[in-house]
């Protein structure tokens, strides 16, 4: 069969199994935050209104001067994007024709996006026995022969990270050896206790971060990111980017929602103990599954078929998501979603009852 590209479309992916979706189902496959803002925070009607009339704001200044304030970089080391999505299609473009590293497995849209611009893609896979790490000496040397690399950090999808030395030792490496490193930190806000490389900026230019602002508020169908990076690389994205690329709505809600940081302090805490709890909850010695920092992770069947299991859970209204376009993974695991607890015990349940 053909396989998804993406999670987050259930009944496209029951038609696709030749399945016939259930009355009721959970979908695992969708890695947005479990727990939305209450109806009395959202705008009220004639927001809604005034904004879908506007024209947005081509520069995005307000967000722009936010970013940089939250993060304490310049606004000129900002470009506000259409989700994380076009940042990486605007950096493949960037990029084109040139040698491009993969960190893998992860997000498929850094290699299609390259791909489409006709770049010279390689990958350097994680060694799965050591809980999805890399040899941080042999990735160094690995970047130095590209023009540059994508690495996801937190990962999508294994939600693993590296110690911070070992990510900074890479930074360095590349940036030294003259490579462009992009590191996506699209689920950072979700890890609890966590670091970002935005705070290197200014001491390496060769440095990129991409952030999602909408998978923490839960705003997917929004579409709207950025890319935090030295201004002269921010200048050259731009000149690739068309006018009004993110329109007023999501500016709007970015600017109401990014304020309220304890929900997501709250949303970290929540996320992290439920992951936890899942985690020690699993039937003792029937599943293998990621050491994940965030709000979603792999899971595997230590006997039977990860594909049956696959199918299975589908048939009992859980959408795990597929692996089998992730290289390195090729379809042995499951991505599963943290959600709420009601949700997760049903889960629970499906996996305790899975014969294999």
């Amino acid at each position: 069969m053909r396989w998804p590209a993406h999670g987050a479309n259930p009944l496209a992916l029951y038609e696709q199994c030749g399945l016939a979706p259930p009355d009721e189902y959970i979908d695992f496959s969708v890695n947005t935050n479990p727990y939305r803002l209450p109806p009395s925070a959202w705008p009220n009607g004639e927001e809604w209104i005034r904004w879908a009339g506007e024209y947005p704001d081509s520069e995005a200044k307000a967000l722009r001067e936010l970013v940089a304030k939250q993060e304490q970089i310049r606004p000129g080391q900002v470009l506000v994007t259409n989700g994380a999505a076009e940042a990486i299609y605007l950096l493949a473009a960037l990029l084109a024709g040139r040698r491009v590293g993969i960190l893998e497995p992860t997000f498929s849209e850094y290699r299609r996006a390259c791909l489409a611009y006709g770049c010279e893609v390689k990958s350097l896979l994680a060694e799965e026995s050591r809980g999805f790490s890399y040899d941080i000496d042999q990735a160094a040397a690995w970047a130095a022969e590209c023009d540059a690399v994508f690495f996801c950090h937190p990962n999508n999808p294994t939600g693993t990270v590296m110690p911070e030395r070992d990510l900074r030792s890479l930074v360095a490496a590349a940036d030294q050896a003259g490579t462009y490193i992009v590191v996506d930190e699209a689920f950072y806000p979700f890890w609890r206790g966590g670091f970002t490389a935005m705070r290197w900026l200014d001491r390496y230019p060769r440095l990129i971060v991409l952030r999602s602002l909408t998978k923490i508020h839960h705003l997917a169908g929004v579409r709207l990111g950025y890319v935090a990076a030295d201004e002269a690389v921010i200048a050259s994205l731009k000149t690739h980017q068309p006018p009004w690329s993110t329109n007023c709505i999501a500016q709007q809600l970015a600017l109401r929602f990014m304020a309220m940081e304890s929900f997501v302090k709250w949303t970290k805490e929540r996320i992290a103990a439920e992951r936890e709890r899942v985690f020690r909850s699993l039937p003792a010695g029937r599943y293998a599954v990621s050491p994940s920092v965030v709000n979603f992770y792999l899971l595997r069947p230590l006997s039977g078929r990860t594909e049956d299991l696959f199918f299975y859970l589908l048939q009992q209204g859980i959408v795990p998501r597929h692996t089998m376009n992730f290289p390195g993974l090729d379809g042995r695991y499951v991505r599963l979603a943290v959600k709420t607890q009601v949700e997760n015990d049903r889960l629970l349940e499906a996996l305790a009852r899975w014969s294999g």
